[in-house]
Order: structure tokens, then C-alpha cells, then sequence
């Protein structure tokens, strides 16, 4: 099988580079490779993180993830932490580029970036779970509040808004918005500046900075899965995702 990522060095600088040909979901599939690409740049000065041209995540792989049975879904949401805590354990500087739409757990994945940068263009952003019943697992939840002002944080995570490029930048998902043609270049920069950064300072910076953050993910990883999945499998949430994911097949 393909995968739908690809991992390359340019010095002590990482890219990952996400590419499934569609939407960038987080499929069973992108969320191991991802892990697995967290995994093997831990050694690198900087990170940059990169989706499609025209989109960066659409958030979960709904086609896979709706009709699991609840032990699948648990594994699948286990996966989820696992991949999404590896990336936020990065001990140096992550940096996102991301051109399109950033939703739901696209949002949660800009937001594991130490340094996020976005295309002027038609993408929306934003955590819109709660729009759909459904609450924040642990890894996702403490992901969002780090990277956005408290005041921001509780209106992204409570009303769950889809916001254009603009807005998102004002509420805090982006550092800076640049045009599209620019993007890669510029984002490509800002990562090669921070690989410059000696390790001797980041990497007790980004431990420091991420501390409570991991610690209470680790805690909370086994209660919140569950209670999580709990809530995704009730009819009520089921009724929503469905008529979500017969929207999605229409297009």
C-alpha cells in the first residue's frame, strides 16, 4: 500500500509531507504513518509538516470511522492518541504549512505546531465537534488549548466554528497568513530558521512548554477514550454523523 505521507531530510531540517490524493482524513491508515513519521524525526532540528496543495486535513476518515464497532473504535481512538501525543512530544520546533481547509481534527492537528503558517485562500478552519455532539478526546482537547489563547481555546472548543483564513488568524490558529504562491517558500524558511536554533535551548524550551500538557494527556487517555467513544456510538451522535457523512458522498 501507498502511504499517504512521505518523509525527507534536508539537513538537520524533517518534512513531512501529507498527500492521500483527497482530503488528507485521518484514516486508520494516515494516523499510523504519521505516528510512525513522529516517530522517526526525533532527531531532526525542526519539523515542517505539510499537507495538499488545496488542503491540509479534513479531520477524521468519517467513511471508516462511523460504522466501527465500539472495540475497533476504541483501538482506532488509542491509535488517534498516540499519534497526536508523538507529535506534540516533539521536543524541537514544529513548523505547519498548511493551504486550504484545517477542520475538525485538521484543526487539532494545525494546532500541535509550534510555528503555523497559511495560505490567503477560500479554507475554512476549525474544531467543529461540538456542532456535532460530540466532545474532545483528552489528546485533541489539551492540543487545542495550547495553542490557543484561553478565551480563544474555550470558544473554539465550545462552539466548534468554521472560520475563513482571515479569522483564523485573528483567533490565533495562525502566526501568519501569506499568499498561496508563497506559502511553501516561506514556510520552508521559517523551518530552516528553526533549525538553526541550538538544541541546548529548545528542546528543555519545548519539554518546559509541553510538560503539563502531556501529563495530563497521560492521564486522562484511558478515561477520555472511552468516554469519548461512549458518546460517538449513542444513536443521537450517530443520527449526526450520518447525515454528515451522506453529505460528504454527495460531493
Amino acid at each position: 500500500m501507498t502511504s499517504p505521507l512521505t518523509v525527507s531530510r534536508e539537513g538537520n531540517l524533517a518534512r513531512i509531507q501529507m498527500d492521500d490524493g483527497r482530503g488528507n482524513a485521518l484514516s486508520t491508515t494516515m494516523l499510523q504513518e504519521l505516528g510512525r513519521a513522529a516517530r522517526e524525526v526525533v532527531d531532526a532540528d525542526a519539523v515542517l509538516l505539510s499537507g495538499r496543495p488545496r488542503v491540509f486535513c479534513g479531520g477524521l476518515d468519517l467513511a471508516e470511522v462511523v460504522p466501527m464497532p465500539r472495540q475497533a473504535l476504541l483501538e482506532f481512538m488509542y491509535l488517534f492518541h498516540d499519534t497526536f501525543r508523538a507529535l506534540l512530544a516533539l521536543e524541537r520546533p514544529l513548523v505547519i504549512q498548511a493551504a486550504g481547509s484545517a477542520v475538525a481534527g485538521g484543526a487539532v492537528l494545525l494546532c500541535c505546531g509550534d510555528l503555523r503558517l497559511g495560505a490567503q485562500d477560500s479554507g475554512v478552519v476549525g474544531a467543529n465537534e461540538a456542532q456535532l455532539g460530540i466532545p474532545f478526546p483528552v489528546t485533541a482537547f489539551e492540543a487545542v488549548r495550547a495553542a490557543l489563547d484561553p478565551l480563544q481555546a474555550s470558544r473554539a472548543l465550545l462552539f466548534g466554528e468554521l472560520v475563513d483564513k482571515g479569522e483564523a488568524l485573528a483567533r490565533g490558529y495562525f502566526h501568519e497568513l501569506v499568499a498561496p504562491t508563497d506559502l511553501e517558500e516561506t514556510a520552508l524558511a521559517r523551518a530552516r530558521q528553526a533549525a538553526l536554533i541550538p538544541s541546548s535551548a529548545s528542546a528543555p524550551i519545548k519539554r518546559d512548554l509541553r510538560r503539563e500538557t502531556l501529563r495530563r494527556v497521560d492521564e486522562q487517555r484511558v478515561t477520555s477514550t472511552e468516554a469519548w467513544v461512549d458518546v460517538w456510538i449513542a444513536p443521537t451522535a450517530q443520527a449526526r454523523l450520518q447525515k454528515v457523512l451522506a453529505g460528504l458522498k454527495k460531493k
